[in-house]
Protein backbone atom coordinates (compact mmCIF):
# COMPACT_ATOMS: atom_id res chain seq x y z
CA UNK A 1 0.00 0.00 0.00
CA UNK A 2 1.18 3.34 -0.71
CA UNK A 3 3.03 5.31 2.14
CA UNK A 4 0.55 8.46 3.09
CA UNK A 5 3.34 10.60 4.24
CA UNK A 6 3.95 11.24 0.59
CA UNK A 7 0.54 13.53 0.80
CA UNK A 8 0.47 16.81 2.24
CA UNK A 9 1.96 17.92 5.71
CA UNK A 10 -0.12 17.43 8.52
CA UNK A 11 -1.96 19.97 9.97
CA UNK A 12 -1.70 20.95 13.60
CA UNK A 13 -4.06 23.48 15.21
CA UNK A 14 -1.76 23.66 18.47
CA UNK A 15 1.60 25.26 18.54
CA UNK A 16 4.51 23.79 19.60
CA UNK A 17 5.54 23.42 23.30
CA UNK A 18 8.82 25.95 24.21
CA UNK A 19 10.06 25.15 27.08
CA UNK A 20 11.26 28.56 27.38
CA UNK A 21 8.28 30.15 27.06
CA UNK A 22 7.12 32.85 29.77
CA UNK A 23 4.54 30.72 32.28
CA UNK A 24 1.52 33.94 31.26
CA UNK A 25 1.95 32.51 27.65
CA UNK A 26 -0.12 30.03 27.90
CA UNK A 27 -3.93 30.18 28.12
CA UNK A 28 -4.80 29.94 32.06
CA UNK A 29 -5.88 26.78 33.67
CA UNK A 30 -8.66 26.62 35.92
CA UNK A 31 -8.11 29.12 38.60
CA UNK A 32 -10.04 27.86 42.47
CA UNK A 33 -12.59 30.30 42.35
CA UNK A 34 -13.75 29.91 38.70
CA UNK A 35 -16.28 27.19 36.91
CA UNK A 36 -14.89 24.54 34.38
CA UNK A 37 -15.07 25.83 30.75
CA UNK A 38 -18.30 24.53 29.28
CA UNK A 39 -17.69 25.79 25.89
CA UNK A 40 -16.85 21.75 24.50
CA UNK A 41 -19.80 21.22 22.03
CA UNK A 42 -22.34 18.38 22.95
CA UNK A 43 -22.40 15.69 20.85
CA UNK A 44 -25.61 13.49 18.72
CA UNK A 45 -27.86 11.83 20.66
CA UNK A 46 -25.81 8.81 19.55
CA UNK A 47 -22.42 10.47 19.14
CA UNK A 48 -20.41 8.40 16.06
CA UNK A 49 -17.75 6.27 17.64
CA UNK A 50 -14.05 4.86 16.07
CA UNK A 51 -11.34 3.02 17.66
CA UNK A 52 -7.91 4.12 16.39
CA UNK A 53 -5.03 1.52 16.94
CA UNK A 54 -1.49 1.93 16.32
CA UNK A 55 1.04 -0.71 16.37
CA UNK A 56 4.46 -1.96 15.40
CA UNK A 57 5.05 -5.95 13.97
CA UNK A 58 1.69 -6.31 16.15
CA UNK A 59 0.37 -9.49 14.29
CA UNK A 60 0.44 -11.55 17.44
CA UNK A 61 -2.12 -9.74 19.37
CA UNK A 62 -3.54 -6.82 17.32
CA UNK A 63 -6.30 -9.46 16.03
CA UNK A 64 -8.30 -10.22 19.47
CA UNK A 65 -7.96 -6.31 20.02
CA UNK A 66 -9.86 -5.68 16.58
CA UNK A 67 -12.02 -8.02 16.97
CA UNK A 68 -13.41 -6.76 20.26
CA UNK A 69 -13.51 -3.07 19.12
CA UNK A 70 -15.07 -3.58 16.00
CA UNK A 71 -17.92 -5.83 17.50
CA UNK A 72 -19.28 -2.44 18.63
CA UNK A 73 -17.68 0.62 16.53
CA UNK A 74 -15.79 1.12 13.31
CA UNK A 75 -12.29 0.42 13.98
CA UNK A 76 -9.03 1.64 12.46
CA UNK A 77 -5.48 0.48 12.16
CA UNK A 78 -2.26 2.02 11.09
CA UNK A 79 1.13 -0.33 10.82
CA UNK A 80 3.72 2.19 11.47
CA UNK A 81 6.30 0.68 9.08
CA UNK A 82 5.90 -3.03 10.55
CA UNK A 83 7.43 -6.19 8.85
CA UNK A 84 5.44 -8.60 10.14
CA UNK A 85 1.79 -8.97 8.21
CA UNK A 86 0.15 -6.43 11.04
CA UNK A 87 -2.40 -5.44 8.42
CA UNK A 88 -3.82 -9.00 7.15
CA UNK A 89 -4.53 -10.06 10.38
CA UNK A 90 -5.93 -6.75 11.47
CA UNK A 91 -8.33 -6.86 8.29
CA UNK A 92 -9.12 -10.53 8.55
CA UNK A 93 -10.18 -9.57 12.49
CA UNK A 94 -12.64 -6.97 11.00
CA UNK A 95 -11.10 -3.74 11.19
CA UNK A 96 -12.90 -1.32 8.75
CA UNK A 97 -9.39 -0.16 7.37
CA UNK A 98 -6.02 -1.02 8.07
CA UNK A 99 -3.46 1.78 6.83
CA UNK A 100 0.34 0.37 6.36
CA UNK A 101 3.19 3.06 6.36
CA UNK A 102 6.32 2.27 4.73
CA UNK A 103 8.52 3.82 7.10
CA UNK A 104 8.18 3.91 11.22
CA UNK A 105 7.63 7.29 12.35
CA UNK A 106 6.70 6.63 15.56
CA UNK A 107 3.62 6.07 17.41
CA UNK A 108 1.97 10.05 17.69
CA UNK A 109 3.43 10.42 14.34
CA UNK A 110 1.47 7.58 12.85
CA UNK A 111 -1.82 7.63 15.16
CA UNK A 112 -1.70 11.81 13.63
CA UNK A 113 -1.42 10.22 9.85
CA UNK A 114 -4.26 8.46 9.97
CA UNK A 115 -6.54 10.56 11.30
CA UNK A 116 -5.46 12.76 9.32
CA UNK A 117 -5.90 11.19 5.81
CA UNK A 118 -8.76 9.39 6.69
CA UNK A 119 -10.27 12.67 8.16
CA UNK A 120 -11.60 10.88 11.41
CA UNK A 121 -12.18 13.76 13.20
CA UNK A 122 -14.62 15.21 10.82
CA UNK A 123 -16.43 11.54 10.26
CA UNK A 124 -16.55 11.34 14.24
CA UNK A 125 -17.83 12.74 17.43
CA UNK A 126 -15.49 10.37 19.98
CA UNK A 127 -12.25 8.29 19.37
CA UNK A 128 -11.00 5.82 21.57
CA UNK A 129 -7.48 4.86 21.11
CA UNK A 130 -5.96 1.93 22.19
CA UNK A 131 -3.24 0.10 21.97
CA UNK A 132 -3.00 -3.01 19.78
CA UNK A 133 -2.96 -5.57 22.90
CA UNK A 134 -5.75 -4.32 24.67
CA UNK A 135 -9.30 -5.91 24.71
CA UNK A 136 -12.13 -3.78 25.64
CA UNK A 137 -15.19 -4.44 27.51
CA UNK A 138 -18.36 -5.72 25.24
CA UNK A 139 -20.15 -2.64 26.70
CA UNK A 140 -17.02 -0.56 26.30
CA UNK A 141 -18.55 2.12 24.02
CA UNK A 142 -21.93 2.59 25.35
CA UNK A 143 -20.81 2.92 28.85
CA UNK A 144 -17.90 5.58 27.91
CA UNK A 145 -19.79 7.62 25.30
CA UNK A 146 -22.43 8.38 28.18
CA UNK A 147 -19.87 9.84 30.19
CA UNK A 148 -19.89 12.48 27.91
CA UNK A 149 -21.21 15.81 29.40
CA UNK A 150 -21.63 18.84 27.51
CA UNK A 151 -17.74 19.88 29.14
CA UNK A 152 -15.55 16.72 28.92
CA UNK A 153 -12.51 16.10 26.62
CA UNK A 154 -11.65 12.72 27.92
CA UNK A 155 -13.22 9.91 29.44
CA UNK A 156 -10.63 6.95 30.85
CA UNK A 157 -11.77 3.81 31.30
CA UNK A 158 -10.86 1.44 34.01
CA UNK A 159 -7.21 -0.72 33.49
CA UNK A 160 -7.04 -4.06 34.27
CA UNK A 161 -3.82 -6.43 34.01
CA UNK A 162 -4.41 -9.46 31.40
CA UNK A 163 -3.39 -11.88 34.29
CA UNK A 164 -3.64 -14.75 32.15
CA UNK A 165 -2.94 -18.53 32.98
CA UNK A 166 0.44 -18.56 31.66
CA UNK A 167 0.93 -15.89 33.65
CA UNK A 168 -0.83 -16.29 36.42
CA UNK A 169 2.37 -16.63 39.43
CA UNK A 170 4.37 -14.13 37.52
CA UNK A 171 5.29 -11.62 40.16
CA UNK A 172 5.74 -8.83 38.30
CA UNK A 173 2.29 -8.92 36.75
CA UNK A 174 0.45 -9.26 40.04
CA UNK A 175 2.46 -6.25 40.63
CA UNK A 176 1.30 -4.58 38.26
CA UNK A 177 -2.55 -5.43 38.71
CA UNK A 178 -2.14 -4.60 42.65
CA UNK A 179 -1.15 -1.19 41.60
CA UNK A 180 -3.38 -0.42 38.65
CA UNK A 181 -6.37 -1.57 41.46
CA UNK A 182 -4.78 0.53 44.22
CA UNK A 183 -4.51 3.64 42.24
CA UNK A 184 -7.70 3.75 40.42
CA UNK A 185 -9.10 2.59 43.74
CA UNK A 186 -7.88 5.36 45.43
CA UNK A 187 -6.32 8.19 43.69
CA UNK A 188 -7.75 8.02 40.08
CA UNK A 189 -11.68 8.17 41.53
CA UNK A 190 -10.63 11.28 44.11
CA UNK A 191 -8.60 13.35 40.91
CA UNK A 192 -11.52 12.81 38.50
CA UNK A 193 -14.13 14.15 41.47
CA UNK A 194 -11.88 17.16 41.72
CA UNK A 195 -11.16 17.83 38.53
CA UNK A 196 -7.42 17.51 38.61
CA UNK A 197 -6.41 13.88 36.90
CA UNK A 198 -3.24 14.37 35.80
CA UNK A 199 -2.86 11.29 33.59
CA UNK A 200 -4.92 9.27 31.13
CA UNK A 201 -4.47 5.78 29.96
CA UNK A 202 -2.94 5.65 26.42
CA UNK A 203 -3.93 2.03 25.92
CA UNK A 204 -7.99 3.25 26.45
CA UNK A 205 -8.79 6.43 26.87
CA UNK A 206 -12.03 8.15 24.52
CA UNK A 207 -11.44 11.74 23.15
CA UNK A 208 -13.96 13.85 21.91
CA UNK A 209 -12.75 14.47 18.76
CA UNK A 210 -12.81 18.27 19.04
CA UNK A 211 -10.20 18.14 22.06
CA UNK A 212 -7.89 15.43 19.67
CA UNK A 213 -7.75 18.26 16.83
CA UNK A 214 -6.43 21.28 19.77
CA UNK A 215 -3.71 18.62 20.90
CA UNK A 216 -3.02 15.85 18.39
CA UNK A 217 0.56 16.42 16.76
CA UNK A 218 3.34 13.96 15.12
CA UNK A 219 6.02 15.33 17.27
CA UNK A 220 4.81 15.22 20.66
CA UNK A 221 7.58 16.60 22.76
CA UNK A 222 7.60 13.86 25.52
CA UNK A 223 8.26 10.49 25.62
CA UNK A 224 4.47 9.91 26.52
CA UNK A 225 2.06 11.52 24.42
CA UNK A 226 -0.66 11.35 26.20
CA UNK A 227 1.47 13.21 29.17
CA UNK A 228 1.02 16.73 26.71
CA UNK A 229 -2.60 15.53 25.92
CA UNK A 230 -3.93 16.19 29.74
CA UNK A 231 -1.19 18.94 30.57
CA UNK A 232 -3.15 20.43 27.60
CA UNK A 233 -6.12 19.29 28.27
CA UNK A 234 -5.72 21.17 31.98
CA UNK A 235 -3.48 24.34 30.19
CA UNK A 236 -5.41 25.26 27.87
CA UNK A 237 -9.25 24.81 29.62
CA UNK A 238 -10.35 21.98 26.56
CA UNK A 239 -12.54 20.15 28.90
CA UNK A 240 -12.70 18.09 31.99
CA UNK A 241 -10.88 14.33 32.10
CA UNK A 242 -12.46 11.85 33.99
CA UNK A 243 -12.57 8.66 35.30
CA UNK A 244 -15.13 5.70 34.31
CA UNK A 245 -14.92 3.01 36.78
CA UNK A 246 -18.19 0.89 35.17
CA UNK A 247 -16.14 -0.52 31.64
CA UNK A 248 -12.38 -1.62 31.60
CA UNK A 249 -10.08 -2.76 29.22
CA UNK A 250 -7.77 -5.43 29.92
CA UNK A 251 -4.11 -4.64 28.74
CA UNK A 252 -0.81 -7.03 28.60
CA UNK A 253 2.14 -6.15 31.06
CA UNK A 254 5.43 -6.94 31.03
CA UNK A 255 6.73 -10.30 32.32
CA UNK A 256 10.14 -9.61 33.76
CA UNK A 257 11.74 -6.91 36.13
CA UNK A 258 14.00 -5.66 33.18
CA UNK A 259 11.20 -5.08 31.14
CA UNK A 260 8.49 -3.83 33.88
CA UNK A 261 11.58 -1.52 34.72
CA UNK A 262 11.98 0.16 31.58
CA UNK A 263 8.43 0.51 30.66
CA UNK A 264 7.96 2.48 34.50
CA UNK A 265 11.23 4.45 33.23
CA UNK A 266 9.65 5.87 30.54
CA UNK A 267 6.26 6.44 31.42
CA UNK A 268 7.71 8.06 34.98
CA UNK A 269 10.05 9.82 32.44
CA UNK A 270 7.60 11.00 30.80
CA UNK A 271 6.05 11.97 33.63
CA UNK A 272 8.39 14.53 34.98
CA UNK A 273 9.15 16.01 31.38
CA UNK A 274 5.73 16.70 31.75
CA UNK A 275 5.87 18.68 35.06
CA UNK A 276 9.01 20.74 33.71
CA UNK A 277 7.65 21.23 30.54
CA UNK A 278 4.06 22.79 31.30
CA UNK A 279 5.55 24.06 34.32
CA UNK A 280 3.29 22.34 36.83
CA UNK A 281 3.30 23.36 40.37
CA UNK A 282 3.86 27.56 39.19
CA UNK A 283 0.19 28.45 39.01
CA UNK A 284 -2.53 29.39 41.52
CA UNK A 285 -5.20 26.63 40.10
CA UNK A 286 -6.95 23.75 41.48
CA UNK A 287 -4.56 21.40 39.10
CA UNK A 288 -1.78 23.20 40.28
CA UNK A 289 -2.51 22.20 44.31
CA UNK A 290 -3.52 18.75 43.56
CA UNK A 291 -0.26 18.08 41.62
CA UNK A 292 1.99 19.54 44.01
CA UNK A 293 0.50 17.84 46.88
CA UNK A 294 1.12 14.49 44.54
CA UNK A 295 4.65 15.57 44.01
CA UNK A 296 4.64 15.96 47.63
CA UNK A 297 3.59 12.56 48.28
CA UNK A 298 6.36 10.74 46.10
CA UNK A 299 8.81 13.15 47.76
CA UNK A 300 7.96 11.04 50.88
CA UNK A 301 7.68 7.79 49.22
CA UNK A 302 11.31 8.02 47.66
CA UNK A 303 12.97 9.56 50.06
CA UNK A 304 11.87 10.63 53.47
CA UNK A 305 10.22 6.98 53.99
CA UNK A 306 13.46 4.93 53.42
CA UNK A 307 15.38 7.65 55.55
CA UNK A 308 12.35 7.02 58.69
CA UNK A 309 12.80 3.26 57.92
CA UNK A 310 16.90 2.93 58.30
CA UNK A 311 16.92 5.65 61.08
CA UNK A 312 14.77 2.85 63.44
CA UNK A 313 16.61 0.05 61.72
CA UNK A 314 20.31 2.10 63.42
CA UNK A 315 18.42 3.39 66.53
CA UNK A 316 17.39 -0.60 67.04
CA UNK A 317 20.44 -2.56 65.80
CA UNK A 318 21.14 -3.94 69.52
CA UNK A 319 17.82 -5.49 70.25
CA UNK A 320 17.22 -8.12 68.05
CA UNK A 321 13.43 -8.51 69.50
CA UNK A 322 12.98 -5.13 68.75
CA UNK A 323 14.06 -5.63 65.11
CA UNK A 324 12.36 -8.98 64.30
CA UNK A 325 9.28 -7.46 65.70
CA UNK A 326 9.69 -4.24 63.53
CA UNK A 327 10.17 -6.37 60.29
CA UNK A 328 6.62 -8.62 61.12
CA UNK A 329 4.82 -5.47 61.42
CA UNK A 330 6.50 -4.43 57.88
CA UNK A 331 5.84 -7.57 56.36
CA UNK A 332 2.04 -7.72 57.82
CA UNK A 333 1.45 -4.38 56.51
CA UNK A 334 2.03 -5.55 52.51
CA UNK A 335 0.74 -8.78 53.20
CA UNK A 336 -3.05 -7.06 54.68
CA UNK A 337 -2.42 -4.80 51.64
CA UNK A 338 -2.24 -7.98 49.24
CA UNK A 339 -4.99 -9.79 51.09
CA UNK A 340 -7.41 -6.73 50.35
CA UNK A 341 -6.12 -6.49 46.71
CA UNK A 342 -6.67 -9.89 46.06
CA UNK A 343 -10.01 -9.83 47.57
CA UNK A 344 -11.09 -6.51 44.75
CA UNK A 345 -9.49 -8.30 42.14
CA UNK A 346 -10.73 -12.04 42.91
CA UNK A 347 -7.13 -13.21 42.81
CA UNK A 348 -6.48 -15.56 45.91
CA UNK A 349 -2.82 -16.19 44.22
CA UNK A 350 -1.87 -12.20 45.36
CA UNK A 351 -2.12 -13.33 48.87
CA UNK A 352 0.45 -15.50 48.56
CA UNK A 353 2.63 -13.01 45.87
CA UNK A 354 3.00 -10.76 48.67
CA UNK A 355 6.87 -11.25 49.22
CA UNK A 356 6.93 -9.64 45.67
CA UNK A 357 5.16 -6.36 46.73
CA UNK A 358 7.91 -5.50 48.69
CA UNK A 359 10.49 -5.72 46.59
CA UNK A 360 8.68 -3.90 43.53
CA UNK A 361 7.95 -1.49 45.90
CA UNK A 362 11.54 -0.56 46.72
CA UNK A 363 12.50 -0.89 43.15
CA UNK A 364 9.56 1.56 42.15
CA UNK A 365 11.78 4.09 44.16
CA UNK A 366 14.96 3.51 42.62
CA UNK A 367 12.82 3.81 39.16
CA UNK A 368 11.20 7.45 40.27
CA UNK A 369 14.63 8.80 41.11
CA UNK A 370 16.28 7.50 38.07
CA UNK A 371 13.18 8.71 35.94
CA UNK A 372 13.39 12.65 37.44
CA UNK A 373 17.76 12.52 36.81
CA UNK A 374 16.50 11.48 33.22
CA UNK A 375 13.80 14.34 32.98
CA UNK A 376 15.99 17.33 33.99
CA UNK A 377 19.04 15.44 31.49
CA UNK A 378 16.23 15.67 28.71
CA UNK A 379 12.85 17.43 29.26
CA UNK A 380 12.01 16.33 25.84
CA UNK A 381 12.68 13.72 23.58
CA UNK A 382 11.13 11.66 20.75
CA UNK A 383 7.88 9.68 21.47
CA UNK A 384 8.99 6.08 20.14
CA UNK A 385 7.73 2.48 19.89
CA UNK A 386 9.41 0.74 22.74
CA UNK A 387 7.03 -2.07 23.98
CA UNK A 388 7.68 -5.25 26.38
CA UNK A 389 7.35 -8.48 24.63
CA UNK A 390 4.06 -9.34 24.02
CA UNK A 391 2.05 -12.82 24.11
CA UNK A 392 -1.37 -14.50 22.44
CA UNK A 393 -4.23 -14.14 23.92
CA UNK A 394 -7.40 -14.59 22.98
CA UNK A 395 -10.55 -11.63 22.78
Amino acid sequence: MADLLESRAPQRASRPLHLDDEPDTQPDAQRLDEPIDQSVDETAPTPRFAFVIATLNGARTVGPTVTTCARQADTYVVSDGSTDDTVGVALAAGATQAVQLDENVGKPAAIHTVVDRLDLLERYDLICIVDDDTIVDDDFVAVTAAQFAPDVAVVCAKTRSDWAHAQRWNPVVAGRAFAYWKYQAFVRRGQSALGVMNCISGSNSVYRTGFLREVLRPDTPYVVDDTYWVLEAHRRRLGRVVYCPHTSARIQEPTTVRSWYKQNLRWLWGTFQGVIGHRVGRRWSRFDLAYLGMMLDWLIYVLFSPVVLTAIIVLNRHDADRLKHIALVYAAGYALWSTFGAIALRKWRLVLLWPALIALDWISRVNFAHAAIKAIRRPTAECRWESPARYATAA
